[in-house]
Order: structure tokens, then sequence, then C-alpha cells
């Protein structure tokens, strides 16, 4: 029995996101582990913050650094990502939170990061094979995946396609609405995802794309 192609095209976009989970199987699979500052300091964090929310506590100050500091506002706790509070939810349910499942939500960030590759990409109307086929190989560089050691690095990383998927629908597609939510939720995620250097860096490169991107609006508006 021969798959149709919509089907096939859905089966290959449910693939950009488990990709990166295959690519990086020794540690998806827990072969291998990841060293740095990924338990000391990431990880540690959420699960002080899942502990005590499970303890019916709102942790917005850790009184365990040095004279105490907050906690709320401190980076690494990812305090407001809303997408980091799948951490919490799983220490609810399972009242456990193990450093593979804190893995596992990191990597989780590189499929976020292909598929907003793949829908830019489609955005610029190149075709879907050639957009798939990049999705995959770039999720396989080595600069992508040495910031596995970085948590709040991939998730930050992870939302500059989708922002600038959602400069392309508002400027070249005209949809306005879509567009905007996209970037705006985008955005809220990049700044709370807590990699303070890859808030500065996007303010470059949103700024040079955005400069690239005009002469093709208007010129699209031109041909209306």
């Amino acid at each position: 029995m021969f798959i149709n192609e919509k089907k096939l095209k859905r089966i290959l976009v449910f693939c950009i996101l488990i990709w990166p989970f295959i690519f990086l199987f020794p540690l998806s699979f827990g072969f291998i582990v990841v060293g740095n500052d990924f338990e000391l300091i990431y990880f540690s964090y959420k699960r002080y913050i899942a502990e005590m929310l499970s303890a019916g506590v709102i942790p917005y100050w850790s009184p365990v650094e040095g004279s105490g500091m907050s906690l709320i506002f401190n980076p690494f706790a990812q305090y407001f990502y809303i997408p980091g509070w799948i951490n919490y939810l799983i220490y609810f349910f399972t009242n456990n939170l193990t450093l593979h499942t804190y893995l596992i939500f990191t990597i989780f960030g590189f499929s976020i990061f292909s598929l907003g590759i793949f829908k830019w990409l489609r955005s610029f109307k190149i075709n879907f094979y050639i957009s798939f086929i990049v999705a995959i190989v770039i999720v396989c560089n080595l600069k992508l995946t040495e910031l596995l050691r970085f948590p709040n690095a991939v998730h930050s990383a992870a939302w500059y396609p989708w922002i600038l998927y959602g400069i392309n629908l508002l400027l070249l597609d005209n949809k306005h609405l879509k567009g905007f939510l996209i970037i705006f939720i985008s955005n809220f995620f990049l700044i709370t995802a807590g990699y303070p250097y890859f808030i500065v860096y996007s303010i470059i490169l949103f700024g040079f794309y955005i400069s690239f991107i005009c002469p093709l609006f208007l010129a699209h508006n031109n041909t209306r």
C-alpha cells in the first residue's frame, strides 16, 4: 500500500521532531551523560523549584547561595520560561525529576529549532523536501549540539528561526495576526529561556534580517 503525498509529508514533519533524539541516541538512551554545568547549575535549579512547588511553596528566593539571592530573576532558573514548566508537571505526576528526564527536555529544544528552520524555509516557498533535508542536517552540526551543556542556550536558540518565520509571515505573506503572535510568543520564550547572550545577539541578527527582507517586501507589494 502506497502512502499518499499528504500523509508522507506529515510523517516527515514528525521525523523532524524526533530526529534530534535519534542523532543524539547515546544521550537519549542514557549511555552517556552531559558534563560541565549541566547538573550542578541548570538541573539543580529545576529540581529545587520542583520540590518546593510540590511542597506547596512558591520559591522566590534562594537562601543557599551566598547570603541569599533572587531565584525568580536568576537566568539559570528559567523561572518564567513556560515550556520549562513541563519539568514541574513531570515532578508533580511522578514525584521525581531525573537528570535524564531533564536531558530529554533539553534535546527537545533542538526539535523546536529544527521545526522552526523547516517552517521558515517553507515561508520562502522553498521545496518541501529540500526544506526537510536542511532541517534534518542543520541539527547535526557540532556548533549546535555542543550547546547541550547549556540547556538555557539550547532553548534560547530554539526560538530564533520561529521569529524569522514570524517576520516572513508578517511581511511576505500578509498574515499579520499570525505573524505578530508567532513573533511575540517566540520573543517571550527567547527572553525568558535564560541565556542573556542570545538576547543581545538576536537584536543584531533580526536587525540585519529585517533590513534584508524589507526590499523583498517592497518588491512583493509592487507586483501585487
